[in-house]
């Protein structure tokens, strides 16, 4: 049997190293183990000189993520989101997408009424206190204002493109509103190099061990065991951070008894890597659940003068008819077969382990960090917590998990703020 830890976190995503560079820096003894790549959803590869995340990618600056990021002292380093040069398709016809009052003047996918209404929700959209609208769907939330239908579409584009989903009948309001509300202010980074900078900053917070399978967690006293091919690991507490709900089940010895969380979010994911810089470039289908933008320039993940591309279909369906989506939609932002250097395609990318349902209370019904249902074991994710969703989620929880953790042996976070 292996040395006695403090901490053992079981899975090496945003969530999970997070928690584990949280307790080691509380002074905790801590392993994370991972049995593949650090990272999960936000790792990246390299192809073709090109560095391609896990589909288009972006860090919203005022959400929790970035404050626990900014605590563990990794600065996020990248540029805002042009969102000046972003377009919206429908009919077949491209409009300005309307972003601000100067925006909102000139686009041409609204009329004069339709102008006047958006603006007064988009007014409202500060003061609205989301926790109020968690047992309502976004339908629900977005029936409520009698939007014309002009609006309506536009509304439901941007809550495509702040939130990944497309599913405006189980997903709450309450998260809706707050990643809206953190979109429009201060707004989001594409980062330079990648997702890799957080993955790697984190890592270096804490020791990971890779191509370690977990088998299992079992409660033994006051200590947690952890199976594994390589024998038997001890620790006062254990993270769970896995990455989806199904994985975490499967490590736990009995049902935590969490209510019916729902299936994945899931996306269907297409990167090119192209000789030019294309224009328009930014391009959101009002019709169809479909984005497509250049995330490189502004941010460096492409070889000088070349151009990385991301086009996204929420809600993965049949990857030939997915991929046919995707290729049309990116000859829409400017890209010629001849400009093609390199490309991926990921035809069911999971975005989010679950969604935060309106039927179970939105984002304070997910599971608590604390709700394993086993003494000694906490779980974090990007589907855990009452804070944020997508990577937000992750290090929210991550985090949380990581100071309850903490607190239990008597300890206290050394946090650089």
């Amino acid at each position: 049997m292996e040395k006695q830890w403090d901490v053992i976190v079981v899975g090496a995503g945003l969530a999970g190293l997070a928690a584990g560079a949280t307790v080691a820096a509380g002074g905790a003894s801590t392993v994370v183990l991972e049995a593949h790549r650090p990272g999960g959803r936000a790792r990246t590869v390299e192809k073709d000189s090109f560095v391609l995340n896990m589909g288009a990618h972006a860090l919203y600056i005022g959400g929790p993520g970035t404050k626990v990021l900014r605590a563990l002292g990794v600065e996020p380093d990248g540029v805002p989101s042009p969102v000046e040069r972003y377009r919206m398709l429908t009919g077949g016809e491209m409009h300005l997408m309307p972003v601000g009052p100067t925006s909102l003047m000139r686009t041409t996918i609204l009329g004069k009424a339709g102008k006047a209404q958006f603006a007064r929700l988009m007014g409202l959209l500060p003061l609205l206190r989301a926790r109020k609208l968690a047992g309502t769907s976004v339908r629900g939330w977005l029936d409520s204002h009698e939007l014309r239908p002009d609006v309506d579409a536009v509304v439901r584009t941007l809550i495509r493109l702040t939130t990944y989903n497309a599913d405006v009948d189980e997903l709450s309001a309450d998260a809706v509103v707050r990643q809206l509300q953190i979109g429009a202010r201060p707004g989001v980074l594409y980062l330079h190099g990648g997702w890799a900078q957080l993955v790697d900053g984190l890592a270096r917070r804490v020791e990971v061990r890779t191509g370690v399978k977990v088998s299992g967690v079992e409660p033994a006293g006051d200590r947690v065991e952890v199976g594994t091919a390589g024998g038997t690991m001890v620790a006062r507490l254990v993270i769970l951070a896995p990455g989806t709900p199904a994985a975490t089940r499967a490590l736990l010895p009995a049902d935590p008894g969490w209510a019916d969380l729902g299936p994945p979010v899931t996306a269907a994911c297409l990167d090119v890597g192209v000789s030019r810089v294309p224009d328009p470039g930014y391009l959101l289908d009002v019709d169809e659940p479909v984005l497509g933008v250049v995330q490189s320039p502004p941010a460096r993940q492409a070889p000088e003068g070349h151009a990385l591309v991301a086009a996204v279909r929420y809600g993965a369906t049949e990857a030939d008819a997915d991929r046919l989506t995707l290729d049309e939609h990116v000859s829409r932002l400017g890209v010629a077969p001849s400009d093609v250097v390199t490309s991926r395609f990921l035809a069911r990318m999971v975005v989010s382990g679950t969604q935060p349902r309106a039927a179970t209370g939105g984002l304070a019904g997910r599971p608590a960090v604390t709700d394993s249902g086993q003494p000694g074991v906490l779980v974090a994710g990007d589907w855990v917590g009452p804070d944020g969703l997508l990577a937000d989620a992750s290090l929210a929880s991550g985090s949380d998990a990581a100071r309850r953790g903490l607190r239990a042996m008597g300890r206290a976070p050394a946090l650089v703020a």
